[in-house]
């Protein structure tokens, strides 16, 4: 399963550069975002484990464009002398803290009620991520403008 997942990474970390220089960072977390939303429906409509190898090729979409797009997005606005501390904090919330607080409340919501309703919390927090991402996106590009 790993060995799909850094298969399917590589490319796009070979691809990056192109990527970052010709789509802004909102419009690649959107991506990113959606590609995330897309393998937690994987997951909860797995009924074999050759659903997860079409999981784990999905790793490239979501977590491949992610972490590109954070880095670079973190090295755009962190003053010079902050990168280097800029980078380690956004790397420990988007990794540790937030691995440690899913893993938390994942097991809490197994635990107490099951398998699909972990899955379907995830599927709901995920799709308000797509949606408070998709606001973002059309806000920048000017499709939103306030009526004031």
């Amino acid at each position: 399963m790993f060995f799909f997942n850094a298969l399917s990474e590589a490319p796009i970390f070979f691809a990056a550069k192109y990527f970052l220089e010709k789509y802004k960072t909102n419009s690649l977390l959107l991506f990113s975002a959606f590609f995330y939303l897309i393998r937690f429906i994987v997951a909860a409509a797995a009924t074999s484990p050759v659903y997860f190898l079409f999981f784990g090729m999905l790793q490239s979409l979501s977590f491949g464009v992610f972490l590109v797009t954070v880095r670079y997005y973190v090295k755009l606005v962190a003053p010079a002398a902050l990168k280097t501390t800029a980078q380690s904090i956004a790397m420990m919330s988007a990794f540790g803290a937030a691995g440690i607080i899913g893993s938390l409340l994942g097991g809490y919501l197994i635990d107490n009620y099951g398998m699909t309703v972990m899955f379907n919390v995830t599927i709901i927090f995920g799709s308000a991520a797509v949606l408070i991402l998709v606001f973002v996106v059309f806000k920048d590009r000017g499709v939103l403008k306030s009526r004031t």
